[in-house]
Parts: structure tokens; sequence; C-alpha cells
């Protein structure tokens, strides 16, 4: 017999509400859930399509241990006891550290577990149990530029004023493709329709991109066509417009915030005139986009992460955030505004250190949300002074999410233990002494955590049951590592009598009267939220012992010389130099993915090297051509495919390729693509060290016919 059962996605951040139709113990059907209050019926076809992961073959459903040495590139692996692994992982993780010290374990966290309630939230108090400053994540590899920026503007790396898309007459959006990546740092259903609502109402939609991206059309808005990885410049250039041309309301801003002046001094060196032929936009283009920003009605402006992965993407999320406050737009209904969801989370991540930065074995670093920079793994763990010598990977992919697999591959070959805990036997797992088998969200109880983390457009909370029962030996993420950690002697959840993940969950949702219990008595096990008031943005948000935004943070400072030292470079570079950006598509996600058949279409089988056709005639290439791609820090091999929506200069590639070596993935190992991060700069030059954040976009390359 068939039932119903409410869920949801979580591939990416909206969350869509989905409807499963389960029949004895198997999942026969996924389809959007038009009774979901807020979604009503939209999905993408990720979603509808994650059937193929659930049923693969290939999914790990038992514990598998090495038993040949990792230096070969096809692990041999044999099915182990969960007791039987749990125990050795442990034993072996102790001895590591008593000869070593506690820093030579290390914990990589991937992207997916950001989508996972019950280990999202419980990860830090996890993180704790494993007693170690070795810890990196996806997170500098997509997001911590704004963590960053957001902890030295507001006090509070979790506060992020998003676009109010919903009465906006007025939508920015720099290095984001909706169409295709729904947003990030943002949760709202169906996020296309709500930006064509803006044109419609006769409101103006403006991307800023290399690219004549999939989101843009006569239904939404054009694309300004920027050069590669000059955001912060080009923002620069609009505020200089703001408060040196158009004008601002002083008043009004020193009632919310401080250092004013400074910020003007630091802005006056970035007129529109300056930057315009950096950023590649004519100056009265520049001029235009801040004299309409500021005469709209409600104007608001976002960016994600094509701008996060260049080198400056915490100093543009500053200028974003001065452009909103100054234009009187932050905290306005219409413009930027800071969504509560289910509570207060802010506080939880208040700034502890005016200068976070604190002298560790590689010289002068710091963490951000508590992670190292992942473009440093390799130094760390070659440091003969306090050398990792293990690592937990939990849902991540590191090999192929991190700038330089070949020197990180050589690195992690060196370890003495390294535990995957994952669906699939990943490339990284194929080099891991233990592929420890993970549930996927069919197979587990959940709620949307993230949503109540202060960046819903439309706040709810959703709970869903496991939709069917784990297959064979797979358990959640929490288990695995409370576990282990159990095995340690670290006390935690399972010591309890009767285990409850969703415990914090419940403590963190409590404000606002909504519970577990509560939630599944609910239509679709969902409670909608009341909408974000706009003026939370600084009752709220802000988390400075003053209650002011700080306009221009000393911690900044540091970077100055930066700015004005890759302006020059910029200034200085051959015409003809070709930048390399990031492409997302519809057809994977990340470096995952990448087994499920029905995504493996036409061109995107493969990972091609995009290139407008007059940068390839004019260096006597054509579409089809077997092509280098290369520069100072790799190289790879692609087949060159036209994209006359690119700018000329730029080429691009996806993220996440490279699955050549993924013994343990079927349909991924026979497309295995190449993976562009070889491309990517790697240790002290791969990263911006205000952040963490590596650099994977925006970078020189040359390329020739094979």
């Amino acid at each position: 017999m068939t039932r119903r059962v409410h869920t949801f996605c979580r591939i990416c951040e909206p969350g869509c509400g989905l409807l499963a139709e389960v029949d004895g113990g198997d999942v026969t059907r996924l389809q959007p859930d038009r009774e979901h209050p807020v979604h009503r019926g939209f999905s993408c076809h990720k979603g509808v399509h994650y059937l193929q992961v659930h049923r693969d073959p290939d999914r790990l459903d038992r514990p598998l241990r090495r038993t040949n040495p990792r230096h070969e590139e096809r692990g041999v692996f044999e099915p182990v006891g969960w007791d039987d692994a749990v125990a050795d992982i442990a034993a072996r993780l102790q001895d590591i550290r008593r000869r070593h010290g506690r820093n030579a374990l290390a914990v990589y966290q991937g992207n997916p577990s950001a989508f996972n309630g019950a280990y999202y939230a419980n990860a830090g108090t996890i993180a704790r149990g494993f007693d170690t400053r070795m810890r990196f994540s996806a997170g500098t590899q997509d997001t911590s530029a704004k963590y960053a920026a957001s902890e030295a503007i507001y006090g509070a790396s979790m506060a992020h004023p998003i676009p109010d898309l919903l009465h906006t007459d007025y939508f920015l959006c720099l290095g984001s493709n909706p169409q295709v990546s729904h947003m990030t740092l943002i949760h709202i259903s169906d996020p296309m329709a709500k930006i064509r609502a803006i044109n419609r109402r006769g409101g103006t939609v403006l991307f800023v991109n290399p690219r004549r991206i999939e989101s843009s059309s006569p239904e939404t808005g054009d694309v300004l066509q920027i050069k590669p990885d000059t955001d912060f410049y080009f923002l620069a250039g609009v505020l200089h417009e703001i408060v040196f041309r158009i004008g601002f309301d002083r008043a009004a801003v020193e009632r919310r915030a401080r250092r004013v002046d400074e910020l003007l001094d630091f802005v006056r060196r970035y007129p529109a005139s300056r930057v315009a032929a950096v950023v590649g936009v004519p100056v009265e283009e520049i001029r235009r986009v801040a004299d309409e920003f500021c005469a709209a009605s409600s104007a608001s402006i976002y960016m994600a992460t094509g701008v996060n992965q260049g080198r400056q993407g915490t100093l543009a999320y500053w200028m974003l955030t001065m452009v909103s406050l100054f234009s009187g737009n932050l905290g306005r209904r219409g413009g930027n505004i800071y969504s509560r969801g289910a509570a207060d989370t802010v506080q939880h991540s208040k700034r502890k250190r005016e200068d976070p930065f604190f002298e560790g074995a590689l010289g002068e670093m710091r963490t951000v949300g508590g992670d190292l920079p992942a473009a440093l793994l390799p130094e760390f763990v070659e440091n003969a002074v306090d050398p990792i010598r293990a690592l937990i990977v939990v849902s991540g992919n590191p090999l192929l999410s991190v700038g330089g697999d070949g020197r990180l591959r050589r690195a992690l070959e060196q370890l003495e233990l390294i535990v995957t805990v994952d669906l699939y036997r990943t490339v990284t797992g194929e080099i891991a002494d233990y592929v420890l088998p993970a549930t996927d969200w069919l197979e587990r109880e959940d709620v949307n955590f993230l949503n109540t983390m202060g960046v819903a457009m439309e706040p709810y909370v959703q709970y869903t049951p496991a939709v069917v029962p784990p297959k064979g030996e797979r358990r959640d993420d929490w288990w695995i590592l409370s576990r282990i950690q159990q095995e340690m002697g670290v006390p935690g959840l399972l010591d309890e009598p009767e285990p409850n993940p969703f415990a914090a969950v419940d403590a963190v949702m409590a404000d606002s009267g909504v519970s577990i219990e509560l939630l599944k008595g609910m239509p679709c096990q969902t409670a909608v939220l009341p909408e974000a008031v706009p003026s939370d943005v600084f009752s709220v948000a802000v988390q400075h012992g003053d209650g002011l935004i700080d306009c221009c943070p000393a911690l900044f400072e540091r970077a100055y010389d930066v700015a004005e030292r890759i302006f020059d470079e910029l200034v200085s570079e051959p015409s003809d130099q070709l930048k390399l950006v990031t492409r997302r598509t519809n057809y994977m996600v990340n470096s995952w993915l990448h087994n499920v058949p029905v995504l493996k279409q036409g061109v995107h089988q493969d990972n091609p090297l995009w290139m407008n056709p007059d940068d390839a005639r004019g260096r006597g290439l054509v579409e089809g051509d077997d092509v280098t791609v290369r520069n100072r820090y790799g190289e790879v091999d692609a087949v060159l495919v036209y994209d006359d929506a690119l700018r000329a200069g730029v080429v691009s590639m996806t993220h996440g390729w490279g699955q050549g070596s993924a013994h343990g993935l079927d349909v991924a190992r026979r497309h295995p693509g190449v993976n562009v991060n070889r491309l990517a700069p790697t240790g002290r030059e791969g990263y911006d060290p205000l952040s963490n954040q590596s650099q994977l976009t925006g970078i020189n390359v040359d390329v020739v016919r094979r």
C-alpha cells in the first residue's frame, strides 16, 4: 500500500518541499509538494531526481576498511563491523595524538553537512569533542569571505542582511546565477519567480557578472558584464558616487554607525573614473548604477560565490554593506533586512576578539567560524613542528574541492589515518583507511535548521521523519562521530540514556514557541514564522557593544596595500590576458551528484572549457579542439566549447570534476572530467588572510591546442 510523506530537499538553501511516495520500504517517487505552505509545488529537477542517489547501487551500506597501501591508486576494501571499525579508529587516533599532540588530528567538514539539521545543530559540540585546532571546511571554499566581513562590520559572523526580494524596486545581484544555483546564504522559495515579480511591478533587476547568465532575460533584467575578480573596485566606485556626488544623510548614518570619516577616506581612493578601466565597465555605467540605486523607492543588493571566491571577497562584502547603508536601504522594507527566523542566532556568532589573528605553526593566521584555511591543508600536514597525522572527513571531498589537488594528494598520502563519512567512496574516500556509510536525507529524520539562522526571506521551520529506514548498516553522521568519540572516552550524545540529537534544535526554537513535537502535528510538519522586521538589522543583527555598525573596521587596514597592489597588477596586465571563472550548471552540485545518470547530458557529460568565439579565433582555435589550460600552478586538458555569452577575455570551467580515481563510482568514473582546481593558487598565495577564503575564480590562464 502506497503512503505519502511530506519531506524536503537538502541539496541547497531553499530546502524545497517534496512529497515522497512510499511502497513498503521503498521510495517509489519524489515530486514537488503542492501542499507546502511556502514552496507551493516548486522544486528544481535536482531534488526530484535525488532518487537516483538513494537507489544507487554504488552507495555505501556498510563500513569498509582498507587492506592495501594508500600509495596504490585503487583502494582495496573489506567490510567490517561498526564496533571493530570504531574501536580501531579510536585506538589509532589516541596513539597518534599521544605521539604527536592534540593537533595531529584534523577534521574537514563538507557542504552537505550544513543541510543536515541534527548534525549541524550539534556540530560545534562534536567538534569540541575532538579537541583539535585543526578544523577545516568547505566554507573556506565558498562563503567565509562573508562570515569574516560580517564579524568585523556587525560584530557577528552570522549577521547577513538579505535582499528583500518580496518588496524591492531595484535588485543589484553580483556573482550569482539564481536560475541555476538558487542563491546562497539566503533561503527563499522559487527565487526566479521573486525576481521576475520585481520586473512585473515595474522594478529593475541588474546582474553583474562576466557572463550573460541564464538568470538574465527580458522578464528579469540585464547583465552588466564585468571583468572577473574586480567586484570590490566596482562596488567601491559605486559607493564613491553615492557618498561624494549623489550625497547621503549623514545624521541618519551616524545614528546607526561609527567611523564614517575613516570610510570616506578609504573610498576616496576609488572614484569611478579610476576603477572603470580595471573593472571593464564605463564610468557612465558605474554612475548610472549608483543613480538608479539611490533613486529607487527601495533598493537591495546581494553577492554570492562568484565574488566570494575572488581575491577580495571580504572587502567586496564590506563595500556592498556600505552601499546599502549609505543609500538608506539597510534595515528598510525593500532594501536589505535581517530575518530572525525561529531564533536570534547572531549572538552565538559574536566576535570574541577585535584582532582575531594569532601566531601558529605556519605563522600568523586566524580562524573563521572555527576553521583554518583549507588552502594550507598540505602545509599543515607537511609541517615538521606540529604536523597533522590523521584526518576525518565528514560529507566532504577535499581532493576535489580544495585548490591544487596534486600537492594535496601527496600530502594526504603521508597521513597515518584517514576516515571518511559519506554516501559514497569518493575520490577522497579512495585513499582513506576507513569509509563509513552515512544515511541520505530520505533515511533520517531532520529539521531545516539553517532556516533558523537569520537568512530566510520566508521564514518557516519544517520537520521530516525518516521517509524509509536506512539500508544496510548506514548511520547518521552525528551518530558515527559520537560513536568514535565514545570509544575514545569523550562524553557525548550516545552516553545519554535516550540520545536526542534534536534537543539542541528544540533549544534554539524555544523562543518562537516551536518544537519538534509541535511540528509533527502540523500540516506538512511545517510552521510558518513571522516575516522579517526590517529594523532588526540594527536592533538584533548588530552585536558590537555600542550597538553601532563599524563602517571602517580596523581589521581591514591589513588589506589596503594589497588592494592597491592587485589594482596595479590589473592595470598592467596584457590586454589579451585570459581569466578563468567557475561556472555553475544544472547538471551537478560541487563534487557530488556526479554518479546520477540523468544529469549526464550532452556537453555536460564532461567538463569542457567554455570560451568566447572571438577569443578562440584570435588564438587559432575552433570549437571541438582538444586544448590545454595552463598557468604557473598547473594544467588541465579539456575540449573547447564556444560560449558567446562570456565576456571577451573570460573562459570558464566547472568546479568539482576530476572523478578519474573514483573507483567506487561507476557513472562518475566513466565521465571523469578534469579538476579545474589544479589551476588555483595554493599555499599562502591561495587564500585571503582576512577570511581564509580560497581563490577559485578570476585566475589568469593560457589556452593552447593540444
